[in-house]
């Protein structure tokens, strides 16, 4: 329950919210604010900012503003979705959330990696952030903190075949908890040899079994149920790895295993 008043200030264009960001100390930026519990004490919307609701459908990729909400991309359909982003937003609260909640405030909340986290994290997108004198890109893999004097602009998502695509969300419908989580999986062969393997989870634990995947690139197809199980550990340990020093319901590495197991499965 929110016991302080909010100040809240409002910006057209990026000049004006660097103006602000410049003058205003301890400003928070905000979209929407639906996963927000309690409001900072000094924040600024970005919804009135037209450069920040876009879409741009490339060849190779397709581009989203911060501010473009979920039923905006929903609306593309899988003609122009890679299929686990489509369901990842699919899968978020229900229309009438879909219809105020935006891109970049699920992946940006600062205290947990919400649902599109690991589709996104799985398909290598690339964030940009702007400041009033440089650009900077940052892959989603190597992304830690908004640099400083920055504001996400844009979200880069390369639009690839993918022979197995599996996204599962994790935990109850509709919210987030503790124990929400979301798991990706994206394979590609040629002539029955692994080309590319994508393994993704997010949420208390956010995470890519890096390793593993460079491991198992130039597998021939099918695995045997022995390399599943090996696989499996390596799995493990990744995810203790990315754990480490965080407290967590243990069910999630059930969970996250479970589902590495049947995407695996898939390649037999």
């Amino acid at each position: 329950m929110q016991n302080k008043e909010s100040n809240i200030f409002y910006a057209r264009n990026l000049a004006e919210l660097f103006y602000q960001m410049k003058t205003i100390a301890n400003l928070t930026i905000t979209g929407s604010c639906t996963a927000r519990k309690e409001l900072p004490e000094k924040m600024i919307s970005t919804t009135l900012i037209q450069e920040f609701n876009h879409i741009g459908k490339h060849e190779r990729y397709i581009e989203f503003g911060p501010a473009t909400t979920l039923a905006e991309i929903q609306a593309l359909g899988e003609r122009n979705l890679p299929s686990i982003l489509l369901e990842a937003i699919e899968s978020v609260a229900t229309p009438f959330v879909r219809n105020i909640a935006t891109i970049g405030g699920n992946i940006m909340d600062p205290d947990n990696k919400n649902t599109l986290y690991a589709p996104l994290l799985a398909l290598e997108s690339v964030l940009e952030f702007k400041s009033p004198t440089d650009v900077k890109y940052i892959s989603l893999q190597n992304f830690t903190e908004i640099p400083a004097g920055h504001v996400l602009t844009n979200i880069r998502v390369p639009l690839n075949d993918w022979d197995v695509c599996i996204f599962k969300r994790l935990g109850p419908e509709n919210r987030i908890t503790e124990n929400s989580a979301s798991f990706s999986f994206l394979t590609d062969s040629e002539k029955s040899i692994i080309t590319s393997i994508k393994i993704a989870f997010s949420g208390k634990i956010t995470f890519r079994c890096v390793n593993l995947e460079n491991r198992m690139l130039g597998l021939r197809l099918p695995l045997k149920s022995k390399e599943i199980e090996g696989y499996l550990e390596e799995a493990e340990q990744e995810f203790l790895k990315a754990a480490e020093n965080k407290e967590y319901n243990p069910i999630l590495l059930r969970q996250f295993l479970n589902l590495a197991r049947y995407s695996f499965e898939q390649l037999t």
